[in-house]
C-alpha cells in the first residue's frame, strides 16, 4: 500500500521540520527507438572500477573494456555523479572538437544497474546503454587486469547485445533527441516505457468476517460485514502484503463485476468462517440474480468465508487495523479505493520504522488522504518518537502535502519516498505539548540522506556565556526549490556575552564550474580570550567574514578561478571558526585564468591583499607557462617552468608588541620579476633500479632587492634520482597471536643526490615565493625505504589482504646545512632546491596489531643539533560495544610541546555511557584540555552532559545535548558525543 511509503519518509521531514534535496532522475525508460545522447562534452574526468578488467580490440579494431565485478563509473572528483552495475562492457574511440581530441564512451551496462545523481537521487533498472564524452582524464582501477576478451571470444551475450546497439546508432536507425543530463541513457530491455504505460493490475482481496449481508445501493453491489473483520491483498510474507483489520466494513464491488458465490468452502463448518485465502466453491446461480429467503442467505453467509474476489473499495470503521511490512495504522474510520489507490484514514495513528534507523516512529493525525498513487496529504498531524498518547515531545503541522516523484525500479516498486516536493502549513516544535518553536510555511525537495534542520547546539563558555547555534537547508526555509548541485545553510546563533550572529554557507557543484560562499555576521560586546600570552584585542561592534571561491571552466580549456576574502579582524576566524584557521587553505583574494591542454599550461594569475593582518604577495600580474614530461627523443625528457610579471611584497601590519618582538618588517615596492627553470631527465634501467640523472638550470631577475636595487641570479644543479621494488613471500607463516596468515614483504627503496650552486644568497632578495626567492643552492642527499607487510585477514566473505604493518625510514644530508631555525630537516625528491637544509632521520611506523588494535609512531632526529625534534607514539585500541581507549605522547621540539592524552569510551550499562578526554602538559605539570562526558539513553531518546576546560585560552564550559534515537544530526546541543549512543569507538572529534 503506497501511503506506507509515503508515511516512511513523511515522518523525517516532521522530525526536524524540514527536508532536503532531490532532483529530477535521469529518463531512463525510453526505448531503444529513442534513445537520449549526451548534447556537449564534458570537461570532467572519469574514473572507472572493476574487480576484473579484459582489455582488448573490438570486432571494428577499436579500443574495448569487459568489467567485470562491482563496476563503477564516476563523473567528476567525489562521487557527485556514479554509474554502477554487475557488469559493464566499455567501446572507446578517440574523436576531435574544433581541433581539440577527446574520448566518446559507449556503455552496456548490465544487472543491478544503478544510476547516482548530483542530488543523490538514485535510479535503479536492469540494463543500460550509455553515452558519454568527455575531454577530460580516463584511469581505470582494477584488481586484476587481462589482455583478452572474457573466455577468449567475443561472443558473449552483454558484448552481442550492446554492438547491436551501436551498430543501430551507427547506422541512424535511432533518432537523437535531447537529452539534459551529461549521460545519454537509454533501456535496452525496453522495461521501463513498458511499466510506465502498463495500467495496475486490479486487486484481488482475500477476507474473512464472522458476519456477511450482500446486497445493492444504488446500483452497485455491496457485501456488510460484521462481527470481526479480516481483509488481506498480495502475497503473504512479501513486503508489500496489506491486511486490514476491523469490526464492521463494507465492500464495493464493480458495477460489472460478478458475485461471488454462497456456498462455503471445502473444510467449512457452520457457526465459523473459513482461513484467509480458500476459494469459495462456484455456485449454480448467484444470489444477487435469484434472492433467497433472508434467514437461509444470512445463516449461509456466517457460515461462509469469501475467496478471491475483485472489488473496488472499501470502508471500514471501528478499532480498524492495517498493516503492511513493519507499518501498523490505527484508525476510527477508513475508506480505500483500491481501483484509484485512494484512501481517507480518520482519526489515524501510525506506527512505522524510520529506513536505515530501526527506530519506531509514530504518526497522530485527524485526518490523511491518500489523492493518487504518487499524492498525499495530513491535517492536523502529530509525529514522535513517543508511544505515549501524550507524548512529551512532538513536532506538529496543521498541514501536510506531499508529491512522490521518486522512480520505480524494475520490479515496479518505488521503495519509498526518496524524490519529490512537500509543503508543510504552520509547523512547530512543541515540548511537554507547548510550542517552542514555529514557521508558517516550508516548501522544497525531499531526500532520503538529509534532514531539515542540519544541526543545532546549546551550551555554554565562559567566554561566549550561553552558546546557541543553529544550522538550516536555507532554500526549504525560504520555501524554494534547491538548484541541481547545489546545497545552502542558514546560521543563527547566539551567544549571550558577545550577541547575535547570522550567516549563509553555500556549496555548489555542476558541469561547468563548482565553487563555495561563506558568511558570517555577528555583533560583539566582548574582547577575544586566546591565550594566556596573547595580546588583547580591542572590541569591535561589529565582526565578521565573507569568502567567495568559484571555477568556470571556459571554451578552448581555459578556466577562471576567482577568490575573494574579507575577515573584519585578524582574530576573528581562529576565535569562531578555530578548525578553518588552522586547516583549511590560506584567506586570499585572486583571479587566475589557464588554459591547459595535454602536458602543457598557460596562466595569468592577478592577486591582491585585502586583509592587512595577512603577510601576502600581490601580483599585478603574474604570467605563468608550465611544460611538463615532453619527451626528447627516446632518450630523454624536458620539464620547463617560466613566470613573467610584476610582483609586491606586503607584511602584515604588526603590533606594538610584534614590533618590540620581531623588529622592523619591510615590504617592497612593485617589482618587476623574471624566471625561467629548465630541468632535463635521462631514464636508464640500471639492473632493477631505475636510475634518472637530471640536470636544472635557472635564471631570475628584479629591479629591485632590500639593499642592492636590480639583481639577476643564475643557479645550476645536476643530480640522481633512483628508485626500484624489491617483494618476497612467506606463504606458509602463521600466527594465531598476531592474527597472520601469510606474509608478503614489499621494500621500495629511493635515493635522490644533488650538488648546486648560485651567485646570489637568499637573504638578499625579497621573500616573494617559498619556491623561487627562497629556495638554496645547497648539495645534498637523501636515502629512503619504503616497507610494507602484508597478510590476509577476515572470515568468508570478508577475507581481504590487509598492510598490517608500515614503515617508511628516511635520512637526509646537507653540506653547510642550516635552514630555518623552526623547521625540521626536509628533502623534496622532485624539485631538491625546495628541500630544508637540517641533516636529519624521519621514521614512520604504523601496526596494525589486528582490527581491533593498531600502534602508530613517528619520529624526527634533528643530526645538526642532536636532538629528537618531533615524537608522537600512540595506541588505539576498540573493544567495542563497551569499551575503547587511545593513548598517546607527543613531543614537538620547536614549540615547546610535551604532551601526554588519552580518549575513553566506556558503556557502564544499557543506559549510560561515560567519555573522558585528556591532554596534559608534562612540561608544564598541568592539564591542558580535559573534558568528561555522561551519555544517557532514554525511551527514544539520548542526552548528553560535558564538562570542558580549556586551559589553552583560560576558558571552562558546560555543554548540554538531547538528540532523538537515530536522528544525532537533529542534537539540541553539542554533537561531539553523539557518536557514542551506538558505538563506543574512538572517533576524531
Amino acid at each position: 500500500m503506497l501511503i506506507f511509503r509515503w508515511v516512511d519518509r513523511l515522518v523525517v521531514l516532521f522530525l526536524v521540520a524540514v527536508p532536503a534535496v532531490a532532483q529530477s532522475p535521469p529518463p531512463i525508460a525510453d526505448r531503444v527507438d529513442t534513445p537520449l545522447l549526451p548534447t556537449g562534452i564534458t570537461e570532467l574526468p572519469i574514473e572507472l572500477n572493476a574487480q576484473l578488467v579484459h582489455v582488448f580490440k573490438d570486432g571494428d579494431g577499436g579500443d574495448a573494456l569487459h568489467c567485470i565485478g562491482d563496476f563503477v563509473l564516476t563523473l567528476g572528483d567525489g562521487d557527485a555523479q556514479q554509474l554502477r552495475a554487475s557488469e559493464a562492457v566499455i567501446w572507446l574511440t578517440n574523436r576531435e572538437y574544433q581541433g581539440r581530441p577527446y574520448r566518446h564512451l559507449q556503455m552496456l551496462l548490465w544487472r543491478n544497474v544503478e544510476v547516482y545523481e548530483l542530488a543523490g537521487t538514485v535510479t535503479a533498472a536492469p540494463a543500460l546503454f550509455v553515452t558519454v564524452s568527455s575531454f577530460g582524464t580516463i584511469t581505470t582501477h582494477a584488481d586484476d587486469v587481462a589482455l583478452s576478451p572474457p573466455s577468449g571470444t567475443l561472443d558473449t551475450e552483454i558484448y552481442r547485445q550492446g554492438n547491436t546497439i551501436r551498430t543501430a546508432l551507427a547506422s541512424g536507425t535511432f533518432r537523437p533527441t535531447a537529452a539534459t543530463a551529461l549521460f545519454g541513457i537509454f533501456d535496452p530491455t525496453g522495461l521501463g516505457k513498458d511499466r510506465r504505460k502498463k495500467e495496475a493490475p486490479r486487486p484481488v482481496i482475500h477476507f474473512q468476517s464472522g458476519h456477511l449481508i450482500m446486497d445493492n445501493a444504488n446500483g452497485r453491489r455491496v457485501i456488510t460485514m460484521t462481527g470481526g473483520i479480516y481483509l488481506s491483498r498480495g502475497i503473504p510474507a512479501s513486503s508489500t502484503f496489506l491486511e486490514i483489520q476491523a469490526d464492521a466494513a463494507v465492500v464495493f464491488f464493480a458495477p460489472d463485476e460478478d458475485t461471488p458465490g454462497l456456498a462455503p468452502p471445502p473444510g467449512a463448518g457452520l457457526g465459523g468462517a473459513s482461513r484467509a485465502g480458500s476459494r469459495a466453491a462456484p455456485p449454480t446461480q448467484s444470489p444477487l440474480t435469484k434472492a433467497p429467503d433472508r434467514d437461509v442467505a444470512d445463516r449461509q453467509l456466517m457460515a461462509t468465508g469469501f475467496g478471491d474476489v475483485v472489488v473496488e473499495g472499501a470502508y471500514l470503521e471501528g478499532d480498524v487495523r492495517m498493516s503492511q511490512g513493519s507499518n501498523v495504522i490505527r484508525a476510527s474510520r477508513l475508506y480505500y479505493d483500491f481501483q484509484n489507490e485512494r484512501a481517507l484514514l480518520l482519526d489515524a495513528v501510525v506506527r512505522t520504522v524510520l529506513p536505515g534507523r530501526k527506530l519506531p516512529l509514530f504518526v497522530r493525525a485527524a485526518e490523511i488522504r491518500q489523492l493518487s498513487a504518487q499524492e498525499f496529504s495530513a491535517t492536523d498531524a502529530m509525529l514522535t518518537t513517543s508511544e505515549f498518547h501524550t507524548p512529551h515531545y512532538h513536532v506538529g503541522a496543521h498541514k501536510v502535502e506531499l508529491i512522490n516523484r521518486t522512480p520505480r525500479d524494475p520490479g515496479g516498486d518505488t521503495g519509498g519516498v526518496r524524490a519529490g516536493s512537500f509543503r508543510i502549513r504552520h509547523a512547530t516544535l512543541n515540548l511537554a505539548g507547548h510550542p517552542i518553536a514555529y514557521w508558517p510555511f516550508i516548501r522544497g525537495d525531499i531526500d532520503s540522506s538529509e534532514t531539515s534542520i542540519k544541526s543545532s547546539r546549546v551550551g555554554f563558555s565562559n567566554d561566549f556565556g550561553v552558546e546557541t547555534e543553529t544550522e538550516w537547508h536555507l532554500f526549504n526555509v525560504l520555501g524554494f526549490k534547491t538548484p541541481s548541485g547545489f546545497d545552502a545553510s542558514l546560521s543563527l546563533d547566539f551567544f549571550s556575552e558577545r550577541g547575535p550572529a547570522v550567516g549563509v554557507d553555500a556549496d555548489y557543484k555542476r558541469d561547468r564550474y563548482f565553487g563555495e560562499i561563506k558568511s558570517y555576521l555577528m555583533t560583539d560586546n566582548d574582547e577575544d580570550k586566546l591565550g594566556r600570552k596573547r595580546e588583547p584585542v580591542s572590541r569591535k561592534d561589529v565582526r565578521g567574514r565573507l569568502l567567495l571561491r568559484h571555477r568556470q571552466y571556459l571554451d578552448d580549456d581555459w578556466q577562471v578561478s576567482l577568490e575573494l576574502s574579507y575577515i573584519s579582524d585578524r582574530n576573528f576566524l581562529e576565535e569562531f571558526f578555530e578548525s578553518e584557521f588552522d586547516n583549511d587553505k590560506e584567506q586570499e583574494t585572486l583571479l587566475h585564468l589557464k588554459k591547459q591542454r595535454e602536458n602543457w599550461a598557460l596562466s595569468i594569475l592577478l592577486q591582491s591583499r585585502v586583509l592587512d593582518f595577512r603577510t601576502q604577495t600581490e601580483r599585478l600580474p603574474d604570467l605563468a607557462y608550465h611544460l611538463v614530461g615532453q619527451p626528447l627523443g627516446a632518450w630523454g625528457t624536458w620539464f620547463s617552468e617560466n613566470r613573467l610579471g610584476v610582483v609586491r611584497f606586503r607584511p602584515a601590519d604588526q603590533t606594538f608588541r610584534e614590533l618590540l618582538r620581531n623588529g622592523r618588517q619591510f615590504g617592497s615596492g612593485s617589482t618587476a620579476r623574471i624566471d625561467t627553470r629548465q630541468e632535463v631527465t635521462i631514464p636508464l634501467n640500471v639492473g632493477a633500479w631505475r636510475v634518472v640523472p637530471f640536470a636544472v638550470g635557472r635564471i631570475s631577475a628584479w629591479d629591485d632587492s632590500p639593499r642592492h636595487g636590480g639583481l639577476a641570479r643564475g643557479l645550476g644543479m645536476v643530480g640522481v634520482r633512483g628508485s626500484t621494488y624489491l617483494s618476497k613471500v612467506y606463504p606458509d607463516y602463521r600466527s594465531t597471536m598476531f592474527d597472520l596468515d601469510g606474509i608478503r614483504h614489499i621494500v621500495k627503496p629511493d635515493i635522490v643526490a644533488w650538488v648546486s650552486e648560485a651567485n646570489q644568497d637568499a637573504n638578499d632578495l625579497f621573500p616573494f615565493d617559498d619556491t623561487v626567492e627562497r629556495i638554496a643552492d645547497t648539495d645534498g642527499v637523501m636515502i629512503g625505504v619504503r616497507q610494507r607487510w602484508q597478510t590476509k585477514r577476515g572470515a568468508d566473505e570478508t577475507r581481504r589482504v590487509v598492510d598490517f604493518m608500515t614503515h617508511d625510514l628516511e635520512v637526509g644530508f646537507f653540506n653547510d646545512a642550516g635552514g630555518k631555525e623552526t623547521t625540521n630537516g626536509f628533502t623534496s625528491f622532485s624539485r631538491p632546491e625546495n628541500s630544508v637544509s637540517h641533516n636529519y632521520i624521519n621514521s614512520s611506523l604504523i601496526w596494525r596489531v589486528n582490527d581491533r588494535t593498531a600502534v602508530l609512531s613517528e619520529l624526527n632526529y634533528d643530526i645538526n643539533d642532536g636532538e629528537v625534534d618531533v615524537l608522537n607514539v600512540s595506541v588505539s585500541v576498540e573493544r567495542t560495544p563497551r569499551f575503547s581507549y587511545l593513548l598517546g605522547y607527543r613531543f614537538i621540539e620547536e614549540s615547546n610541546s610535551n604532551l601526554l592524552g588519552f580518549d575513553i569510551n566506556y558503556r557502564m550499562s544499557e543506559k549510560h555511557t561515560l567519555a573522558v578526554r585528556e591532554l596534559f602538559d608534562l612540561q608544564r605539570g598541568r592539564t591542558l584540555d580535559f573534558t568528561v562526558a555522561l551519555i544517557r539513553r532514554f525511551p527514544g531518546w539520548y542526552g548528553a552532559v560535558s564538562f570542558e576546560l580549556d586551559e589553552a585560552e583560560d576558558d571552562f564550559g558546560v555543554s548540554f545535548a538531547l538528540w532523538p534515537e537515530g536522528l544525532p544530526q537533529a542534537a539540541l546541543g553539542s554533537r561531539r558525543f553523539t557518536g557514542l549512543a551506538n558505538t563506543t569507538r574512538i572517533r576524531a572529534d
